[in-house]
């Protein structure tokens, strides 16, 4: 299920200001107004009432922060026998500094609407960048996580998608060199060919040309930036349990079986857009089996590229060798990505991690609908 994009002047439930923040001013209204009219010294009281429409910029609308303004103001020149009044130049000082308060409200909540609407924009884009994976994709499950590099950012150069084909469900798993708006439009472009070539292309190798192809075209015409961008493809067949895997520069997978981990060794083609030499076609397809249960764990080289404190890699493989029950996809993304940041003083890269696995047949079963 695709998340939920705030309406205009709604921030999400992690960033909107909570409701009993917002009844401070209103208790400190009342607070303020009883020291104005029980205390015998009204510069104190009167500071106290000057701070709470103050209060109320921060929290509340400029509607909400006028009348608790106004209503300050009034008891603030009001005649009360048991306290000295304020003369003239006092209640025009209290007047501007309530006007400023106002002028600070209206401030804040045109910078919130514009947060809502970049929170937003950035939202659609990581959808379109990193588009929700199904939990299950034909008789594959699977699950995936993503983490920027850049403080603040929920998109990079970092992409991925499973999704099925009429020669089997393919993967594509990429990392487009450099970070921020201009890697985000390569990889949402990257992204949109995976979808189109796997619908005509028989072979991995003809899905990565094409690839290939519009990474340069593109770049010819300086509709993306000349970068590169590393890959790593998978096809996988229902009716023989055949894994096929093509890499273009991009880190080998690992598969599990059970307890054991096992490193597959591609030999990647060259990344794509490299430009060194004229284009050719890459190569390099491996196949072997993958049956029930079996789970292949894809990564992006931000991942085994963090270092600790001693500058030593994350080793990855030797984390995961020994696990005793094989975890679902999920929780099995969930358990790396603790356990790499557990491991690492810090994450210079992008990180992308996505697992999938060979659901058992008494699974698929169960999965479909009665008849």
């Amino acid at each position: 299920m695709a998340a939920q994009v705030p309406r205009a002047g709604e921030l999400r439930p992690g960033t909107a200001i909570p409701r009993w923040v917002r009844l401070l001013p209103i208790g400190a209204l009342f607070l303020g107004s009883a020291l104005q009219l029980f205390r015998s010294d009204p510069l104190h009281a009167g500071i106290a009432m000057a701070v709470v429409p103050v209060l109320a910029a921060f929290v509340l609308g400029p509607g909400w922060t006028a009348a608790i303004a106004a209503f300050a103001l009034a008891v603030v020149a009001a005649p009360i026998p048991v306290s000295r009044r304020f003369d003239g130049d006092d209640i025009v000082v209290v007047g501007i500094v309530f006007a400023t308060a106002i002028g600070i409200s209206w401030i804040r909540q045109r910078f919130e609407a514009g947060l809502v609407t970049m929170l937003s924009v950035s939202e659609a884009a990581q959808r379109a960048v990193l588009p929700e994976l199904p939990d299950r994709v034909g008789d594959l499950a699977c699950a995936g996580l993503y983490h920027s590099a850049q403080q603040g950012a929920s998109i990079g150069g970092d992409f991925f998608d499973v999704r099925p084909s009429p020669y089997g469900t393919r993967m594509i798993l990429g990392d487009v060199q450099g970070h921020g708006l201009e890697a985000v439009g390569t990889a949402s472009m990257l992204l949109s060919v995976f979808h189109e070539a796997i619908l005509d292309e028989a072979e991995l190798c003809g899905v990565a040309w094409r690839l290939e192809r519009r990474l340069l075209e593109d770049g010819a015409h300086g509709y993306v930036p000349e970068v590169f961008a590393s890959v790593l493809l998978a096809e996988f067949m229902e009716e023989t349990d055949e894994l096929r895997l093509l890499s273009c520069g991009h880190p080998s997978p690992l598969l599990l079986r059970g307890e054991r981990v096992e490193e597959i060794g591609l030999k990647p083609a060259p990344v794509l857009g490299l430009r060194l030499a004229e284009p050719v076609r890459p190569s390099g397809t491996v196949a072997m089996s993958f049956g029930e249960e079996d789970t292949l764990l894809a990564f992006s080289d931000g991942l085994v590229e963090a270092r600790n404190e001693d500058g030593e890699y994350y080793p990855l493989a030797h984390h995961l060798d020994g696990l005793v029950v094989p975890p679902s996809p999920r929780r099995l993304v969930a358990f790396v990505w603790d356990d790499a940041e557990r491991f690492a003083a810090r994450m210079g890269d992008d990180v992308s991690i996505l697992a999938i696995t060979r659901v058992a047949r008494s699974a698929r079963r169960s999965a479909l609908p009665a008849g």
